[in-house]
């Protein structure tokens, strides 16, 4: 399987051109799940022939930094991002400064991670994790200590006042959540998924 970026994904709602200002993500449906990640050692146990990211750790330090402890996820709101010269978002971090290796699942390289809204008085997924059919696509990506991975993620705009974390999923029962922020949905956000149109027999995913 070919490498996934997030500018493709971007690029596939075929909205304003190259040289417009950049606006906030509008949308009718919840997105897949769009944070990839390169392991910073190879998975020996893997069956091999997973879809690959060249999203790789990046070191921590004077420029990368911190000051929170331990593995953990982070938005950074102190500036807003243009993505694939068309949206606003903003650099999203998974970070270990921990005193160990950190294993986390994938499926061609997607993270278990996704956006949630909070709206009606609780937590609301407005992203989806496909499933694959094809068990090569499973497989694990690691993170050393003192690495982070960089993503970049939209700034949401909607009709619905929202705040806006991401949770990771480790294993089968435990999850940590990023810092939040202020945002806003649209109501098809919570139930309307994306979908997937299958790139010929070898693309394991149909929604």
């Amino acid at each position: 399987m070919k490498s996934i970026t997030l500018i493709v994904l971007f690029h596939s709602f075929g909205l304003e051109s190259i040289g417009q200002k950049a606006k906030d993500l509008n949308i009718e449906h919840m997105l897949s799940g769009q944070i990839y990640a390169k392991s910073s050692m190879k998975d020996t146990a893997a069956l091999g022939g997973f879809g690959s990211s060249e999203n790789a750790p990046k070191k921590l330090n004077s420029t990368i930094a911190f000051s929170e402890r331990g593995f953990f996820l982070k938005i950074d709101t102190n500036k807003i991002i243009t993505i694939a010269q068309k949206f606003n978002g903003y650099n999203f971090y998974i970070v270990n400064k921990s005193d160990s290796l950190v294993k986390l699942d994938a499926s061609d390289s997607r993270l278990f991670v996704m956006a949630e809204a909070f709206v009606n008085e609780k937590w609301q997924p407005i992203e989806y994790f496909p499933s694959s059919w094809c068990g090569n696509s499973h497989h694990n990506v690691f993170l050393k200590q003192n690495e982070c991975w960089e993503f970049q993620i939209p700034k949401f705009k909607g009709s619905i006042p929202a705040r806006i974390r991401y949770r990771l999923t480790i294993g089968k029962e435990k999850f940590i959540y990023s810092n939040e922020i202020q945002a806003s949905i649209n109501k098809k956000q919570l139930t309307e998924k994306q979908g997937h149109n299958p790139n010929g027999l070898m693309d394991p995913y149909n929604e």
